[in-house]
Order: C-alpha cells, then structure tokens, then sequence
C-alpha cells in the first residue's frame, strides 16, 4: 500500500463527485473506518457508528433524495445548475446508485443533548468525517462530505432502521475519481486572510 504524508493528503484532498464503477473492496472500506475511530470526539464517548451502503435500491433512494433538496438548494440560491462547481449535474444528483460505495456518518445524541448549543455536537462526529475522507484520499479514492439528506431524516432513518436518538450527520460517497476528475489545486484563500490576532480584524504584529 503506497504511503503518502498527511500533509500531501490535507494539501491534495478536494470533493469528488463522479466515480469510476471500480469496485471498493470491504478491505480498503476497513481501512478507512479504522481511520475514522482514531478521530477525537467529546469526552472520549464514541456515540458514533457508520453504515456501509452498498446496496443498489437503496443508493438510488438516496440520490432520488438529494435530487430533491439539491434542486431546491440552486433554486433557492437562484443560482445557473453551472454557475459553480458545487452545483452543477454530476452522479449525486443524475446517478447516485452507480457510486461503488455510500457511508453514512452518524451520532447517538443524548436527551437533553450535551453542550451549549447546537453546533457543540458536531465536535464528536465530523473529525471522524475528516479522518474517512483523509484515509480515502491517501488510498487514491475520492469523496465528498454531503448532508443535503438530512431534509429527509425521517425517511431515511425509517429506511435503514435507525434508532430515534441516532442523527445522520453526513452521507459520504466513496469511489475511485471518475475521468476529469482530480485530486489537489482546490482554491482557497490564503491563511493570511483570514487569520486574526488577538482581537477581531487585527493583522499579525510586522
């Protein structure tokens, strides 16, 4: 298994939306699962669990889902279906079920939940979300962190059986870049830019 830096991986992973119909083995799907579980979370709990979807109906529910909440998304935001990258056609929104694999990350929540608002929980979950997509990126597959399910909770937690206090906090296609797909020379701006010191809108000391 070739090795590559997590500097290499951070500074090269980038959102991939269309996949070749290579197959992903249970092995490397283990890999990146066992990569999830070293991530920090709240207190050492690990209310995480992840669900490997492989099945064909059940992927095209899903994308049958997304295509909905993706088509009002553009509408809302009265954006051209290819005025961004984000939101142009690709296999989430025309062909969900012919992506080789579907995770979908999800956290028990307690009752009442823990912390002081509601971006506190996402702290116990989306560190294991890096970890797959880092993990994926290294073994040469590519992904993408997708949540616009979620409109749809109840269905797919009736779907899939998942327990009430169970929240799906992102679905995470899984596969092998499709051709014109690549890895690396995402835009970003410069840390500088948005980097603050000591109080709001201070630059660094010259």
């Amino acid at each position: 298994m070739q090795k590559m830096s997590l500097h290499e991986a951070m500074y090269t992973q980038r959102a991939i939306r269309n996949f070749t119909a290579d197959p992903v083995s249970d092995e490397v799907v283990t890999t990146i699962l066992d990569a999830a579980v070293r991530a920090p979370n709240g207190g050492n709990t690990q209310r995480w669990s992840f669900l490997v979807i492989r099945d064909r109906e059940t992927k095209k529910r899903f994308g049958e889902w997304y295509l909905d909440a993706w088509t009002g998304l553009v509408a809302d935001m009265n954006l051209q279906q290819t005025s961004a990258q984000p939101y142009r056609p690709s296999m989430l929104t025309q062909s969900m079920e012919d992506i080789p694999v579907l995770i979908l990350a999800c956290l028990d929540t307690p009752t009442p939940p823990h912390g002081p608002n509601s971006l506190t929980p996402g702290s116990s979950i989306y560190p294991a979300v890096q970890n797959i997509m880092l993990a994926a990126r290294a073994l040469g597959l590519g992904t993408v962190l997708t949540t616009l399910h979620t409109k749809f909770e109840d269905e797919v937690k009736a779907l899939l059986g998942i327990p009430a206090t169970v929240s799906t906090a992102a679905l995470i296609p899984l596969g092998y870049p499709a051709q014109g797909e690549r890895f690396g020379g995402g835009r970003r701006r410069p840390s500088a830019e948005v980097t603050f010191h000591e109080r709001w809108g201070q630059s660094a000391p010259a």
